[in-house]
């Protein structure tokens, strides 16, 4: 069986943003909904593993699964931004999503 946080893990409440661009080119984020999620930094070990992701993985995200989510996208918790390096089905049931993501400023 696949680890998954409890319900009550999903204690955080971070907003979801969409990436875009505007008239100049110029990257825009649009929030797009409040999502409950575990946050979870990483170990220095998950840190230095090289799993081909263009960052370095600074926390694991684990939120209720939904099928908007991608690498383009980012989460905010208040002021943290965590960029988005990979999302995927945890389980293949579609009921969790496990984000990969760095903190931006780290």
């Amino acid at each position: 069986m696949t680890d998954v946080a409890p319900i009550g893990a999903l204690r955080h409440r971070l907003t979801l943003e969409h990436g875009g661009q505007d008239a100049a080119g110029e990257t825009v984020w649009t929030p797009v909904d409040i999502v409950f999620a575990a946050l979870a930094p990483t170990t220095p070990r998950e840190r230095d593993s090289g799993g081909g992701a263009a960052g370095t993985v600074t926390h694991r995200i684990e939120l209720r699964w939904r099928a908007d989510v991608s690498s383009r996208d980012r989460l905010r918790l208040g002021e943290r931004i965590f960029r988005i390096l990979t999302a995927h089905d945890l389980d293949e049931t579609r009921r969790r999503l496990v984000v990969l993501a760095e903190e931006e400023g780290r």
